[in-house]
């Protein structure tokens, strides 16, 4: 697991595709990851696919998100705060 906070740029990043490609299940990680975010950060996390069931978890809990596909294993999703 790559986990990568950047102090005072807002971004936590989280890279799951080992566990993924190990038949691992990352939720765990990935919600430890979301509920120690700051308030106001940006959360990146990088999936081997687009994680459909994730995305309207986090955007119920304030947060838009955006999904990229670099490559056919290389997913970025970016779920950033919603402000009000």
């Amino acid at each position: 697991m790559s986990s990568e906070n950047n102090p005072g740029t807002g971004i936590v990043e989280l890279d799951v595709r080992p566990q993924l490609r190990a038949g691992e299940e990352p939720f765990s990680i990935i919600m430890d990851t979301f509920k120690n975010l700051q308030p106001g950060e940006t959360f990146v996390l990088h999936a081997i696919m687009k994680p459909a069931p994730l995305i309207p978890l986090l955007e119920g809990k304030g947060y838009s998100s955006t999904c990229e596909q670099v490559s056919s294993d290389h997913w970025i999703v970016t779920f950033v705060p919603q402000t009000n």
